[in-house]
């Protein structure tokens, strides 16, 4: 590995250390070039500002984030245990990584370059869930009115939920989150087992 990639991860990997004890808005360029051992003047040569470390940082974790979250949308014959495993990687996920997410979420607030990164990502997923919503009402799975506003409501849900339950310590039991979110989600949207199939959609229709 050529020095320079080195030191690039040097000071990615000591961003991590502080964000595991700081919040973002308390570390400072001179806090990471300390903990890497490095210089104030080397970590211009990589980064132009503490911005744009971010913005590296989430970039390679926002790729994570859309397959994980990507991962029901494959289709199958039960979507809800589909969706429970794709919700216990997010929540493995935000136990790893919730430090740095609530640290984009904090410099959304006055960095309109991470806002952007941040709301696409958000946008992005939203648009998948509600794609992944329709496929399952095709499929005779679920019923939903909106399947766009169930995305968005669902999502930002999650979201803040994940967010709330590792941005900062203590940590909650990463289990009992992700239990938590699969009833959410199962009870919105199959509230009836997969054998039920679009009888029992046909069914609750009818009793209306």
């Amino acid at each position: 590995m050529e020095r320079r990639d080195l030191a690039r991860r040097s000071l990615i990997a000591a961003t991590h250390r502080l964000l595991e004890s700081r919040p973002w808005p308390e570390i400072t360029i001179d806090d990471i070039t300390h903990d890497a051992g490095m210089s104030r003047t080397a970590f211009y040569q990589h980064f132009t500002d503490r911005q744009d470390l971010l913005l590296t940082l989430f970039a390679t974790l926002a790729d994570n984030l859309a397959r994980v979250a990507d991962a029901w949308m494959t289709g199958g014959d039960d979507p809800a245990a589909e969706h429970r495993r794709s919700l216990a990687g997010l929540t493995e996920l935000y136990l790893t990584h919730g430090r740095l997410l609530q640290a984009v979420f904090d410099a959304a607030v006055s960095e309109p370059d991470v806002a952007h990164a941040y709301e696409h990502l958000a946008a992005g997923i939203v648009a998948a869930t509600a794609d992944g919503i329709r496929r399952d009402m095709a499929n005779g799975h679920t019923e939903v009115d909106d399947p766009d506003e169930m995305s968005r409501a669902l999502s930002a849900l999650m979201e803040r939920y994940l967010l709330r339950s590792f941005g900062r310590e203590p940590f909650p039991d990463p289990a009992a989150v992700t239990d938590t979110l699969a009833t959410i989600w199962t009870r919105t949207l199959y509230p009836h087992p997969p054998e039920a199939g679009a009888a029992a959609w046909s069914e609750a229709a009818r009793t209306r």
